[in-house]
C-alpha cells in the first residue's frame, strides 16, 4: 500500500510541474493534498513518523489545516515530543475549538502522559463536536474510563459498540480488557479468543497485539501456563518487532514455567530490540539476580510487571 501511494504521490507531482492551466492545476494540488494525507497515515502504521511529519508539514494549509494539525499531533506523541504535540493541538484549537478531531488528539496525549481525567474531558468534547458519527471517540472514552478505573462504564460504551460492529476485533479485545481488570478471567478469555478469530492479515498489527496480550495475560490469570507460554510465543511469531510487551508476555509466561533461564533470554532479545524500554530492563535485572542468588527472596512480581499488559491499548488509539 506504501509504495502505491507513493508512486501516485510522485506521478501527480510529475504532472503538476507541466500543468499551465490554473483550475488543473488547482485540482492536481487538492488531489496531491489528499495522497499526502493516506500516504502521511500509511506511515504511521508502519512506523516512520519522521516520514509522516516530514509529508504533513507540505500538507496545504488552506483546505486541509486542521487534519494536519493532527497528523503533526500524533507523529510528535509517537516521537515522544510531547511537549510540542500539546502545542500543536492546543494552537489547533485556537483557529478549530469544535474540532473533533483535534480534541482527540489533545484526549490521546493526555492519556499517553497518563492523566486519564483530563483525556476523559477531551473525548467527552470530542463526542459533542462529532458531527459524522465516528465511533473513534465513543471507543476512546472508553479507554479513558479504564484508565480512570472505571471499568463497568468503559464496559457499558464498549457493548454498545460491539451492538454496531458485533465482529470488530478490536472492541472484543477490549471487552476482554475490561473483564480481565474486574477480574473475570474466563469471560475475558472468551472475548480475546473471539476478537483473534476475527483478526485478519489485513487489521491493524497494533490490533494483533493487543488480542495475543490479553490472552497470554487470561491464560496466565487462569493457571494455564503453557496456554500461555504458547500464545505468547506465537505472538511474537507474528508481531517481532511490533510492541515490546509481547516480549514482557513471554518473559513472564516462562518464568511461570519454572524456566527461569529461558525467561531471561526472550527478555535480552526484547531489550535488544526495545532498549528504550525500562520496565523491561527491571524484568530482566530482576530475573538475573534472582538467578544468581535464588536464596536472598528477590523474586520479581509476576502481575506487577504484566500491568502493562493492560495498557496495550494505549498502542491502538489511533483514529
Amino acid at each position: 500500500m506504501l509504495n502505491v501511494l507513493k508512486k501516485i504521490f510522485f506521478s501527480i507531482q510529475k504532472r503538476l510541474k507541466r500543468v499551465k492551466n490554473y483550475r488543473e492545476k488547482r485540482m492536481l494540488q487538492d488531489r496531491l493534498d489528499d495522497i499526502k494525507l493516506d500516504l502521511a497515515w500509511t506511515l504511521v502504521e508502519c512506523g516512520k513518523y519522521e516520514e509522516e511529519l516530514a509529508i504533513y508539514s507540505t500538507v496545504s494549509k488552506k483546505r486541509n489545516k486542521e487534519m494536519k494539525f493532527y497528523g503533526m499531533g500524533i507523529a510528535l506523541i509517537e516521537m515522544g515530543r510531547y511537549e510540542e504535540a500539546r502545542g500543536i493541538f492546543e494552537k489547533g484549537l485556537r483557529e478549530f475549538p469544535n474540532s473533533y478531531v483535534l480534541w482527540s488528539g489533545l484526549g490521546i496525549l493526555n492519556d499517553f502522559l497518563g492523566d486519564h481525567f483530563e483525556s476523559l474531558r477531551c473525548f467527552e468534547k470530542a463526542i459533542l463536536y462529532d458531527s459524522i458519527e465516528d465511533p473513534s471517540p465513543y471507543y476512546n472514552k472508553a479507554l479513558a474510563l479504564m484508565g480512570c478505573g472505571y471499568y463497568e462504564d468503559a464496559t457499558e460504551i464498549i457493548d454498545q459498540l460491539l451492538e454496531q460492529y458485533p465482529d470488530n476485533p478490536q472492541y472484543l479485545a477490549e471487552k476482554g480488557n475490561c473483564s480481565l481488570l474486574m477480574g473475570h478471567s474466563w469471560k475475558a478469555l472468551s472475548f480475546f479468543e473471539k476478537a483473534l478469530e476475527r483478526f485478519s492479515e489485513d487489521s491493524d498489527p497494533h490490533i494483533g497485539v493487543s488480542i495475543y496480550a490479553g490472552l497470554c495475560r487470561a491464560y496466565l490469570d487462569l493457571g494455564m501456563k503453557r496456554n500461555g507460554m504458547e500464545i505468547a510465543l506465537e505472538g511474537l511469531k507474528r508481531f517481532p518487532d511490533q510492541d515490546p510487551v509481547l516480549y514482557h508476555n513471554a518473559g513472564a509466561a516462562f518464568y511461570e514455567m519454572g524456566w527461569k533461564e529461558e525467561a531471561i533470554a526472550i527478555l535480552r532479545e526484547g531489550v535488544k530490540k526495545f532498549p528504550e524500554d525500562e520496565e523491561m530492563r527491571k524484568f530482566l535485572k530482576a530475573l538475573e539476580d534472582d538467578l544468581d542468588d535464588p536464596d536472598k527472596g528477590n523474586t520479581p512480581s509476576l502481575f506487577g510487571f504484566l500491568l502493562l499488559v493492560a495498557l496495550i491499548h494505549k498502542r491502538g488509539r489511533r483514529r
